[in-house]
């Protein structure tokens, strides 16, 4: 699970313990002028292929580097839906992970609005 926050021009993904140590990763702390999109997704629609490094406990939880048909992924991801982010010039072009707390899609949203020159956001 993570806790993912905006300040000063600052996207803040921040891991639980455990999880950064099943992962082997730290926390992500990416400028907003490198996010390209958020949005909300689904384990099953990650389509992941191959574990490059972490963790896959059957269907319940997935947390690690992955490939998928867009390249590498980070994801830290149970059962529902999670929050996808998208960057350009950062170490994984996608990271998706489950929130602690909180609306994914409402975060989605506030995340595309924070964007630099990221244009309006229609709300459904």
């Amino acid at each position: 699970m993570a806790k993912v926050t905006i300040d000063r021009g600052v996207l803040n993904i921040d891991l639980s313990l455990l999880d950064s140590v099943l992962a082997f990763h730290g926390s992500f702390h990416i400028p907003l002028s490198h996010v390209t999109n958020a949005y909300v997704s689904d384990l099953e629609d990650l389509e992941l292929e191959h574990n490059r490094k972490g963790a896959k406990s059957g269907l319940r939880k997935s947390i690690g580097v992955f490939a998928d048909p867009q390249g590498l992924i980070f994801v830290d991801v149970g059962e529902g839906d999670c929050l996808v982010v998208e960057t350009r010039g950062e170490r994984f072009p996608r990271i998706a992970v489950q929130l602690s707390e909180g609306d994914p899609n409402a975060l989605a949203h506030e995340i595309v609005r924070a964007i630099p020159d990221g244009g309006p956001v229609i709300d459904d």
